[in-house]
């Protein structure tokens, strides 16, 4: 029996999706693989979306502060990383004193790596962004050099940096001899549901697992109640009375109603781009103030031309204006690139496969 630790940053949920993803993967070529997942915030998320794991609940020094909007908190980050090179050092300590793997995988912990170096245990990074560059688009930049080369220093140790998809090509470039770039990484088991047909345009908006949109979706209901030739279905954490909204149960996943849609309207999160591609439905991205990654993603997607942009003042205040002339130009040619795109969506499965390989498992 072959053991594995998990290490997982505490921001976001994304992550853990694609994860779960590998993990399945991994048991379907061996099911001798045992696994251990690390976390903190986001630790029933996990419990809920990973099944027969065993877990730790502790905090692995990854994730950001940010405002109400989603927009990241400079003072605030600046203070949380103050002290990061003494908690880091801390940790190293405890995990080397506990660490009994036989090789390990990470979002982008940093420690990680640097515990598989000193262990001697292959060590393997799954992401489509770093945070040595997210933080360094920030400005005035919160890191102080030490903490950036601490992280470029560990994440040098990994043996492996796996990136999907529409990661920015910096980052491909200075990480050029530990990259491995895979298709996207789609979650399994997707539970595709079918919806009645009452000719309406069917439009899914997605919120984010920490209900970031959800101020915003509430200012713009005023205008969605308008748009009578289309369909809505929101996820709101309660009821609404408007006939051309349908609500989704806050246990239901959004993902489940993708492939049903005619356009999701979302935030600009890998996990929702990744799903709305290997599903084969338009997107119209919602960004965030000051979030390198959500810009990066917007900007890349519009490239390729499978997705559109949608500024937050529009989505919140002018819907009724700006969707339908979206749906009357813009929308019928990324619908065509979504149907004829050859983007493979077989990420895991590959990651899987050749982190068996390189673990000496195969």
């Amino acid at each position: 029996m072959m053991k594995c630790k998990v290490y997982l940053s505490d921001e976001g949920f994304g992550h853990i999706v694609r994860q779960r993803a590998i993990i399945e993967e991994i048991r379907r070529l061996d099911p001798s693989v045992r696994f251990t997942v690390q976390t903190h915030r986001h630790l029933e998320a996990v419990r809920h979306l990973i099944k027969d794991i065993e877990v730790i609940d502790k905090y692995n020094n990854i994730t950001w502060n940010k405002r109400e909007n989603g927009s990241p908190d400079i003072a605030g980050i600046k203070d949380q990383y103050a002290d990061y090179l003494t908690r880091s050092d801390r940790f190293l300590e405890e995990e080397l004193e506990e660490f009994d793997y036989d090789f390990l995988i990470s979002d982008l912990v940093y420690e990680a790596f640097e515990v598989g170096h000193r262990k001697s245990t292959p060590s393997f990074g799954v992401a489509h962004f770093t945070w040595d560059w997210f933080f360094s688009k920030l400005y005035p930049p919160p890191l102080t050099s030490d903490v950036f080369n601490r992280f470029l220093d560990y994440a040098g140790k990994a043996s492996v940096l796996y990136f999907a998809p529409f990661t920015p090509p910096e980052i491909l470039i200075h990480y050029k001899n530990k990259v491995v770039e895979v298709p996207l990484i789609l979650r399994s088991h997707i539970n595709h549901k079918t919806l009645e047909d009452n000719g309406k345009f069917k439009v899914l908006i997605m919120d984010s697992g920490a209900g970031i949109l959800r101020p915003s979706i509430q200012n713009a209901l005023d205008d969605i109640q308008t748009l009578d030739d289309f369909q809505f279905f929101i996820s709101l954490g309660g009821p609404c009375d408007l006939p051309n909204v349908s609500v989704i149960g806050k246990n239901e996943l959004l993902v489940d109603y993708i492939a049903d849609m005619d356009l999701v309207i979302g935030r600009a999160g890998f996990n929702t781009i990744s799903e709305c591609i290997g599903l084969r439905t338009p997107m119209l991205l919602l960004s965030e103030a000051m979030n390198p990654e959500m810009n990066e993603n917007i900007i890349s997607l519009k490239h390729s031309g499978l997705g559109s942009f949608m500024s937050l003042g529009d989505f919140e205040s002018r819907l009724s204006t700006f969707l339908p002339q979206f749906v009357k130009n813009e929308y019928r040619v990324l619908e065509t690139n979504m149907k004829n795109h050859d983007m493979r969506t077989d990420g895991a499965a590959i990651i899987a496969e050749d982190i068996l390989n390189r673990a000496g498992l195969q």
